[in-house]
């Protein structure tokens, strides 16, 4: 087997769908290959960069990272997120193998300019992550949910419960009518002015809505039964921050149109609110780890910035946990 470090407009035919055959198996997804290609050309410099691990010149493994433009408190730095890790089971017996591909796409990454480098591992491998590949662990991302009909999201609860659960959810949203507070201007936070960002986070199967002075995006989806909202991004347009308000218009819109079971938000909530609950650690569906590695210390002058998650506003719209 062979590493191979190459950007998404250097990826030939037989890459692409040797990549697209492989992640498709390894996660049973069916995914074609332009999904892959809106994913990693839509990008600040037009491609993603990937680490290709292969055998006889198919792709059994890999990851890609995708480049974005954050601020640092007012100055802009270029970041890496990894996504879509994966290795082909027959080919797992190099324990070692992300380890080199890392070690091998760091240097790209470095001379095109990006200085820090997230990643989001579950609980399998957020050991690897932090053990072997030395990614600083800097947090948690939380999940945050609105039971609409709990019986439905709890079974063992009697059916009911539903129509108790969808009253108080319209009590909060009245009650929350009269609240009028917004999340701060947090120090690292992602540069929304270029539109590419935007293009790239969303597909066919988002909603994006614009609602007087709000702007909020979702996704619906079946998971297990449970049709599920995935809350994205709200925030209000004036301020270009989130808030009560913007949340308050979003969450009225989804019950009011759609027959949903519960509603998740992933990410940060810093304001005061009473629509979404945070859930504890321990009943999340999956734990997802914030690690960082800042590759280029000269960008970075403040490290201790980056390793304090309380400065990061990241969540859905950052990064789709689906």
């Amino acid at each position: 087997m062979q590493i191979e470090i190459k950007t998404s407009n250097e990826l030939n035919i037989d890459d692409w769908q040797s990549y697209t055959d492989s992640f498709n198996q390894v996660f049973s997804k069916s995914f074609d290959v332009n999904h892959f290609k809106n994913k990693y050309l839509n990008t600040i410099d037009n491609f993603s960069y990937h680490a290709l691990l292969k055998n006889q010149n198919l792709v059994v493994g890999g990851f890609a990272i995708i480049p974005y433009e954050y601020y640092i408190n007012n100055t802009i730095i270029r970041v890496g997120l990894t996504v879509d890790v994966f290795v082909k089971d027959n080919f797992r017996s190099d324990l070692m193998a992300l380890y080199k591909m890392y070690k091998s796409i760091k240097e790209e990454l470095v001379r095109r300019n990006i200085a820090l480098v997230i990643t989001n591992p579950n609980d399998a491998a957020y050991l690897y992550w932090k053990k072997l590949v030395k990614f600083n662990d800097v947090g948690n991302l939380n999940y945050y949910t609105l039971p609409i009909k709990i019986s439905n999201v709890v079974p063992k609860l009697p059916k009911v419960l539903n129509p108790f659960s969808i009253l108080i959810s319209k009590i909060l949203l009245i009650f929350s009518y009269t609240l009028a507070f917004n999340q701060k201007i947090l120090p690292i936070r992602l540069n929304r002015a270029n539109s590419i960002t935007e293009k790239q986070r969303y597909t066919d199967q988002h909603k994006k809505i614009f609602i007087k002075n709000a702007f909020f995006s979702y996704r619906i989806v079946n998971e297990s039964g449970i049709i599920t909202c995935y809350l994205i991004d709200f925030y209000n347009i004036n301020k270009r921050l989130k808030d009560s308000y913007s949340l308050n218009k979003a969450i009225s819109h989804i019950i009011t149109l759609h027959k949903i079971d519960i509603i998740i938000f992933v990410g940060k909530i810093s304001f005061f609110q009473i629509l979404l609950f945070k859930l504890p650690f321990k009943l999340e569906p999956r734990h997802l780890h914030f690690m960082v590695d800042i590759i280029d210390k000269d960008k970075i002058k403040d490290p201790e910035l980056a390793y304090n998650f309380q400065n990061w506003d990241f969540g859905l719209f950052n990064y789709d946990v689906r």
